[in-house]
């Protein structure tokens, strides 16, 4: 009997033309067998062109967007910051700075010298919460280089792929954290560069990143820290709104780990104390606050009750995070936060100068 194509039968067709060329859709078949797909698409759309590469995907295996991904689509997801800017751009902001005082120019305010915070006056972010949100990027930068190195740990490609995203989305956060206090390009590498280490305030939960487990509930509590002091500002500022929607993402992702982990048998006792550990650690997330502030302190104890929530039997077992915020200590971070910045100044230091001007 006659095979009679289907809807699973569809193959969508993708090619490319030359080296430069981008592989382009071009087309779709119908055939009934994938080896005859390929073959098929070939005959139909490179009998006058040379091909360089030929992609042909069951319409059925695909994953497309419909009407309703258009607000997940939007620009507002992507962060200018994500472009390539460093080193070519920021190289020669960090040049024009140089230069300026070698001539004996006087900095203004957020330029290169101010690596320990905002000028008081070009707080973005908002004043009260100021402190938090820089503590918070000092966690994000952390995070996202200690996520760069697990990129190439997976055998699983798509787990791969999100790590990296998460990475580069808490990279992209810290620096947007910045850009509302008042700094410029050349202020937001000083302060990730050029800070002694000293002068770092990461949470506890930070100098714990190690292994997977370690990884997993850092990650779903700074996520959750994120999230809920974003969505304290998300109405009023774009760019807050867009950090706290892709840490609900991030959030999201972690949760499933720590689901995973605690399930199978045979790294249920390994993440269970890991996560008692972390969130121990976590208790200084929020506090960050100015001492003394009576106001300050009892929004800081607010909001580590939403982290509680956050981070308590949804996230993972044994939520051992503190009933209220501990002060943030300078110097933590330990052997994570050193090896995170002498790989960071290591890199910026073998650019040769003359390469990028």
């Amino acid at each position: 009997m006659p095979h009679v194509p289907t809807e699973v039968d569809v193959y969508e067709v993708f090619a490319q033309t030359g080296a430069g060329s981008p592989l382009s859709h071009v087309g779709s078949i119908v055939a009934p067998r994938r080896e005859a797909a390929w073959h098929l698409a070939k005959e139909t759309y490179g009998r006058r062109d040379n091909l360089s590469r030929l992609w042909v995907v069951r319409r059925t295996d695909m994953i497309v967007s419909s009407a309703g991904d258009r607000e997940l689509l939007a620009a507002k997801t992507r962060m200018p910051h994500r472009q390539p800017g460093f080193p070519t751009a920021r190289r020669r902001d960090r040049h024009a700075v140089d230069e300026r005082e070698a001539a004996g120019e006087r900095q203004a305010p957020g330029e290169r010298g101010a690596v320990d915070g905002p000028d008081a006056a070009a707080v973005g972010a908002g004043g009260a919460l100021s402190g938090l949100w820089m503590a918070l990027a000092d966690d994000l930068f952390v995070l996202g280089n200690r996520l760069g190195g697990r990129i190439v740990d997976y055998i699983d490609l798509e787990e791969s792929l999100a790590v990296g995203s998460i990475g580069q989305e808490a990279l992209a956060h810290a620096e947007t954290v910045l850009a509302l206090h008042g700094f410029d390009d050349a202020a937001v590498d000083a302060h990730f560069f050029e800070r002694p280490r000293e002068r770092w305030r990461v949470s506890r939960a930070v100098g714990l990143l190690g292994d997977w487990p370690s990884t997993v509930a850092c990650g779903l509590v700074i996520a959750a820290a994120v999230t809920v002091l974003a969505g304290e500002q998300a109405a009023d500022e774009p760019a807050v709104a867009a950090i706290r929607d892709e840490q609900r993402v991030h959030l999201d992702h972690w949760r499933r780990w720590a689901r995973a982990l605690a399930a199978w048998p045979e790294t249920r006792e390994e993440f269970g104390r890991a996560y008692a550990e972390v969130t121990r650690g976590a208790g200084d997330l929020f506090g960050a606050g100015p001492q003394g502030d009576e106001a300050g302190a009892g929004r800081a104890v607010e909001l580590h009750g939403r982290l509680a929530a956050l981070v308590g039997d949804r996230g993972g077992p044994g939520s051992c995070l503190p009933p209220l915020p501990v002060p943030r200590a300078a110097g933590m971070g330990g052997s994570v936060l050193a090896d995170c910045l002498a790989r960071g100044r290591l890199v910026r230091e073998h650019y040769a100068p003359e390469v990028f001007l």
